[in-house]
């Protein structure tokens, strides 16, 4: 039993030794490169930005949506019939949290959907960011509708 539990605690011990090592802080030159890129990101895929897919996304990139719906990148550009999904559509990002290890970052938040002044969703969402040649590219995203908000985002 003692040597059971000396073995646990040594592994949550490694674990959690390796996660605080793994994280680095984030300065503020990441900080506002990363805020920048997030918010081209969201202004892009709302305005469904063909450019932005092919320069600022790599092709392994996969997004699971709050709606269910998952696709790589190449999915997305030939999916013509959710190009319009978010026209007149426009965002609030609220709650960011930055994590950066290395050259990857990941970005927790929680953004809006508006139309006007009425808000037609709100989701929690995980970004995955990585750099490439001093470049953030936007890797991976994943949503999940807030609660009560899932049958209220119909913008058409």
């Amino acid at each position: 039993m003692y040597k059971t539990k000396l073995a646990l605690i040594s592994i949550l011990l490694f674990f959690t030794i390796q996660i605080s090592f793994g994280q680095k802080k984030v300065s503020e030159a990441d900080t506002k490169e990363l805020e920048a890129a997030e918010t081209k990101m969201f202004d892009a895929v709302l305005k469904y930005d063909s450019a932005y897919w092919k320069d600022n996304v790599p092709d392994d990139y996969i997004t699971i949506n709050a709606d269910g719906v998952m696709q790589t990148k190449e999915q997305i550009l030939a999916d013509s019939s959710r190009k319009n999904l978010f026209a007149g559509v426009s965002f609030k990002l609220f709650d960011r949290k930055i994590r950066l290890y290395g050259d990857v970052a990941i970005i927790n938040g929680r953004s809006q959907y508006l139309m006007g002044d009425k808000i037609l969703g709100e989701v929690y969402h995980t970004e995955i960011w990585i750099r490439r040649n001093g470049k953030w590219m936007f890797d991976g995203w994943q949503g999940t509708y807030t609660k009560g908000t899932q049958t209220n985002f119909r913008p058409h």
